[in-house]
């Protein structure tokens, strides 16, 4: 897991909660806390430009879909020769890169 995907689980998961306690440590000891709320802030605004700029949500959800579609093909076919399968996922792939390259 690379470094902005770490930093973006954290902030997603708890950058509410840290910016919260950030705000109330500031409102409670001023100017000394003012750079954490100013950090956390910072941060949030970061990790929100990065994911818009990167398609990060947008290339995830297509790889959901292409295995969600790969895997119901599956499910609906269990008896299909290798052939098949490998039939099925050559066209799930290239749907796939369609779908990320219209990103």
């Amino acid at each position: 897991m690379s470094l902005p995907q770490l930093l973006a689980g954290v902030l997603d998961k708890h950058g509410d909660s840290m910016q919260q306690a950030a705000l109330l440590a500031y409102l409670r000891q001023g100017e000394d806390a003012q750079q954490y709320l100013e950090t956390i802030t910072a941060a949030r605004l970061c990790m929100s430009a990065y994911k818009h700029f990167s398609k990060e949500d947008e290339l995830d959800a297509a790889r959901a879909e292409t295995t969600l579609a790969i895997a119901k093909w599956v499910k609906e076919h269990p008896y299909a020769h290798q052939a098949q399968t490998q039939a099925e996922l050559e066209k799930q792939i290239l749907l796939f890169k369609q779908k990320i390259q219209n990103i």
